[in-house]
């Protein structure tokens, strides 16, 4: 549990827990976003600046979402949930009928662990819920 300590409450160690996952996740999406980016615009001739620039604000956003996460907003956790999902689906749906090499489904399949790694750890992680209980109840 939290130790008050002239009211300031302390981190114990299964908040601390999930305060790391929750970063690691975190970079773990955004470094998956990244590689979507990247991966859109070398398989074409020529960069599309308007595609690039939607793919730059979804980016943004992602970045807003998590950050929101990690301070505690329960509807940025729950956004997250239902966006994660979707993407998820999303990720097993091309995974089967994308019609190419095992190799390069690998995206996919990382995708698909990622996304569901962040479902388990924002929705049903003990760790995560009590580092959610401490960061509103620093606020």
């Amino acid at each position: 549990m939290f130790v008050f300590n002239k009211m300031k409450i302390e981190m114990d160690e299964l908040a601390m827990l999930g305060k790391k996952r929750t970063i690691l996740i975190s970079i773990s999406i955004l470094l998956i976003s990244i590689h979507t980016i990247y991966f859109y615009h070398a398989t074409r001739p020529e960069i599309e600046t308007k595609k690039l620039a939607q793919q730059i604000i979804r980016f943004l956003l992602t970045i807003v979402l998590l950050m929101l996460v990690y301070k505690g907003k329960n509807w940025a956790r729950i956004l997250s949930l239902v966006l994660f999902s979707i993407a998820t689906i999303a990720a097993v749906i091309g995974l089967v009928t994308l019609n190419t090499s095992i190799i390069n489904k690998i995206p996919l399949m990382v995708m698909i662990f990622v996304y569901s790694m962040s479902i388990y750890h924002f929705g049903f992680s003990k760790s995560f819920k009590e580092f959610f209980q401490y960061q509103n109840s620093n606020n």
